[in-house]
């Protein structure tokens, strides 16, 4: 085989260098006695051990290693040489494309190196380290010897021999890794290597929005429009990936509609998208020629939107779409969330898919509740068919809403952001004064508690009757009325008396 006559030329040029001397073994060469090889009958299994090391993985990530090659040593001839494992063989002879690869075939795939980590579409090693990657992710019958994860390095020590890397947990796009624990002549001696890899790792994440990046909460009144804003990180998916479904699921509480798709923008990186809308729930997003990009649906409450991720320039995705409250939405502090996930596949050579914990944003709205009364006595009585009108501006030039209150005095407006209003009564009841002077309230989540129906901000508004001077209700008034009357009889009697005397004086 070429890669063991590459051997046997070392160990000649060894022989012309340091005469009759042997290429000794500078790691001392142990074998397995009951595993003979194949290729050299006279070879027995290698048991020596190296380390491979990975650099630059995700600390809470898992690896683990699978053998495509051992190696076997034959004492007698001092010779190295190297076999597929059982396992490769297994997927050899169920793969039409590499059936017939042979080890040397093997080693030419990279020009007799197999060391690190590949994401180029000409690298052959990397289309049959995916093939085998996916064999090993459908068939289950390969078993992988776990790596030892501390910080961003994974370890492991093994046997002598050529090894392909995989993730088994992860929320990451790993590109298939391949390290070799192999020999080499160094002097007039074999020395085992070691292996270090450079993960290419893509992270991958999702987060949202409202009215502005980075806000994850705000108030709108009813029917009044805002922005969600979401930014998504697609991975480098290896070339040779099978699997690379990437798709942003979207749900909205029941008091939040959508509006139409023809609101939404896409960007790719910096490049804004075109939407190309077939109806008011569903689009497909292009750069502007026949090539889609991702398809918009809404459905309901929910929006998904699937990318076709070859056809991205950029790993920065960011969604704009306008929504709004509507009458089935949630006054208060308890608020109306949507929630994002990412479905994207994190294991490009097997079946399934990774689904993000979901990132929410909430939207508030409130209500206002006047209670219209006068005062009877010490109670408070309800006042119908007052009604007012309320305002966002001291000027009372923009009105949001109208109040009428029922026969108990009570009148409610819902769907109010947070801020400050001015009300302002335009119809008493009859019999009663118009108030003369507007009122201002600020309506916000620590003020819309006091209210008969949760997140209603209660205010409480007197009345007194037309013509009437203003009343405690006390005995006080009546007994001021009394002393009043008293003394206008009383002056009334003097004014009498002193006329008559006058007269008797005239007379006589």
């Amino acid at each position: 085989m070429k890669r063991n006559k590459i051997l046997t030329l070392l160990t000649i040029l060894a022989l012309m260098l340091f005469g009759t001397m042997n290429v000794q073994a500078a790691t001392s060469i142990t074998t397995n006695p009951s595993r003979p090889g194949t290729t050299d009958t006279g070879s027995r299994y290698v048991t020596n051990q190296s380390t491979i090391t990975i650099n630059g993985v995700v600390s809470t990530d898992h690896l683990s290693a699978y053998k495509i090659l051992d190696v076997y040593y034959n004492s007698s001839t001092n010779q190295i040489t190297y076999e597929f494992t059982s396992d490769f063989k297994a997927f050899q002879a169920q793969n039409s494309t590499y059936r017939n690869l042979t080890v040397d075939e093997y080693y030419d795939l990279t020009s007799g190196s197999t060391s690190g980590s590949t994401q180029s579409p000409s690298s052959t090693l990397d289309a049959l380290a995916s093939a085998y990657a996916a064999y090993i992710k459908s068939d289950g019958g390969v078993t992988g010897t776990p790596m030892n994860v501390s910080g961003t390095r994974a370890t492991l020590t093994a046997d002598a021999g050529t090894y392909l890397i995989l993730p088994t947990q992860t929320m990451n796009v790993y590109a298939v890794m391949v390290g070799n624990l192999d020999f080499s002549v160094e002097g007039s001696a074999w020395n085992l290597n070691s292996a270090t890899i450079a993960a290419k790792v893509s992270e991958v994440g999702i987060d949202k929005s409202v009215t502005t990046e980075g806000n994850k909460e705000d108030s709108y009144s009813f029917n009044e429009k805002y922005n969600y804003i979401i930014n998504a990180t697609v991975p480098l998916y290896p070339s040779n990936a099978i699997r690379k479904n990437y798709i942003i699921h979207d749900h909205l509480d029941a008091g939040i509609t959508f509006d139409d798709v023809s609101n939404f923008v896409v960007k790719d990186g910096t490049s804004t998208l075109t939407i190309s809308r077939t109806s008011a729930t569903e689009a497909y997003v292009s750069k502007g020629g026949s090539d889609r990009v991702a398809q918009i649906r809404i459905n309901g409450q929910d929006l998904t939107i699937t990318f076709y991720v070859d056809q991205l320039t950029s790993t920065d995705l960011t969604i704009t779409y306008s929504a709004h409250l509507n009458d089935d939405a949630v006054l208060g502090a308890v608020g109306n969330k949507n929630s994002v996930t990412l479905e994207y596949s994190n294991d490009p050579y097997g079946t399934s898919d990774y689904t993000t914990e979901p990132v929410d944003t909430t939207v508030y709205t409130y209500g206002l509740e006047i209670f219209k009364h006068y005062l009877n006595g010490g109670s408070k009585v309800g006042l119908g068919n007052a009604t007012f009108e309320i305002y966002s501006d001291s000027q009372l030039q923009h009105s949001v809403g109208t109040i009428k209150t029922a026969s108990n005095g009570h009148g409610t407006l819902a769907g109010l952001k947070e801020g400050t209003y001015y009300i302002k009564e335009t119809v008493a009841p009859t019999g009663y004064a118009l108030l003369r002077d507007s009122i201002q309230i600020e309506l916000n989540e620590d003020t819309a508690t006091n209210g008969t129906v949760t997140g209603y901000y209660l205010r409480e508004i007197a009345n007194a009757p037309t013509g009437t001077l203003p009343s405690t209700g006390g005995m006080g008034t009546i007994l001021y009325t009394a002393i009043g009357i008293g003394i206008m009889a009383a002056a009334v009697a003097i004014i009498v008396i002193y006329r008559k005397k006058k007269m008797n004086q005239q007379n006589s």
